[in-house]
């Protein structure tokens, strides 16, 4: 049952591993010559922590991460504490593994290590899928690499390769991904050198007109991970910051350093496998990060993929998957954008939300991300 995997991301990183920890084998093939992921923080909530413990990584991701004791929310424009949701201890317990924040670097550095230590992977770098031919015995790709082109053959195929999935074509998804009119504006900085706001025990959320910040450690909290999010007409930070209160806006001052990353998602698609070819991560869910799953839902995704194929084989595994994972990446993927609309409200609308924050039972909240959080896969 050899897979083959199409893009050397989380969710294809992850789903090589989950295989390999149950006996099976796969080809890996990444575009990039390297695997040295660009980007910032992601935040893995206990979904894909308690994932990524039944593959045994607790030790190396807490050698590489924080575990954050709150998440504090506050009105950007006042400053005003909304609403504190404790972490830590507190949510180990409630849902059984930890919440931790993690440069996406080092995340994809652990799945790495762990995946050639296990060594039931061929990895091919500078191999970008550029063709799929699927047939009721298996699958033939063709891949371009430094080379030329060269075919591969497998039992499956996992689509792992991103917004503008090759994969997706091949099941007849289409491969154009939406304009979400926003755009996240992205910095890492020293701890030492961050805002005085900044706070490394904490997730920190400001939410303002049109426009969201979020702020976390990374790098053990030798780092500060900022993300602002707001219309994508922007010309830099500072424009969807400037009449935050100071503490806020200090986030959003510095001019260099900063990484313009437009957003997309997709509507809900149909489908997440045809025959012998199944989608992950953002080949088959593209979400708003406004929950802060991308990276959780696709870890979810190898969990499932892996265990199905391992007792079942490709060929009952993926109905299997599909039926196991797309209500429930439906409802992430609409309650993203939901969430994104609340966290940007202005005026009257926005000082409604405020009050019902304010007003709102920690322990109501908390018991909202249930669903998110208590995730477990059906073994």
């Amino acid at each position: 049952m050899t897979a083959l995997i199409a893009g050397g991301g989380v969710a294809g990183l992850a789903l090589a591993l989950a295989l390999g920890r149950r006996g099976l084998v796969s080809t890996l093939f990444e575009r990039a010559a390297r695997l040295d992921e660009v980007g910032a923080g992601v935040q893995l909530s206990p979904n894909a922590g308690r994932a990524l413990g039944a593959l045994g990584l607790d030790d190396q991701l807490d050698a590489v991460s924080t575990r954050p004791e709150a998440v504090v929310i506050r009105d950007a424009l006042s400053g005003r504490v909304l609403k504190r949701l404790t972490l830590g201890a507190q949510a180990e317990r409630r849902w059984g593994a930890p919440y931790r924040v993690i440069h996406r670097a080092d995340l994809q550095a652990t799945l790495f290590r762990a995946l050639r230590a296990v060594g039931s992977c061929e990895i091919r770098l500078a191999s970008e899928l550029r063709g799929v031919r699927a047939s009721e015995d298996g699958v033939q790709i063709e891949v371009a690499d430094a080379s030329g082109e060269a075919a591969f053959a497998g039992d499956w195929l996992a689509g792992c390769d991103g917004l503008r999935s090759v994969a997706r074509g091949a099941i007849g998804l289409a491969t154009e991904v939406g304009a979400a009119g926003l755009k996240a504006w992205r910095a890492t900085v020293a701890a030492e050198a961050a805002p005085a706001a900044f706070d490394p025990r904490t997730v920190g959320v400001w939410l303002g007109p049109g426009a969201h910040l979020v702020v976390y450690p990374v790098r053990r909290g030798r780092e500060a991970n900022i993300v602002l999010i707001g219309d994508h007409k922007a010309e830099a930070p500072l424009a969807l910051a400037g009449r935050w209160t100071p503490s806020a806006r200090a986030f959003a001052e510095p001019e260099a350093g900063w990484t313009p990353w437009p957003l997309r998602d997709r509507t809900p698609d149909a489908r997440m496998q045809q025959g012998r070819i199944a989608l992950l991560g953002d080949a088959a869910h593209a979400a708003l990060p406004s929950l802060a799953q991308g990276a959780g839902f696709a870890i979810e995704d190898a969990t499932v993929l892996a265990r199905l194929v391992a007792e079942r084989g490709p060929v009952a595994a993926l109905p299997a998957y599909e039926a196991a994972r797309r209500p429930r990446c439906s409802r992430m993927q609409a309650g993203a954008r939901t969430q994104i609309r609340i966290d940007h409200l202005s005026g009257p609308a926005a000082a409604a939300r405020n009050a019902a924050l304010a007003l709102a039972p920690e322990a109501a909240l908390i018991r909202g991300l249930d669903w998110i959080y208590g995730w477990r896969d059906a073994q």
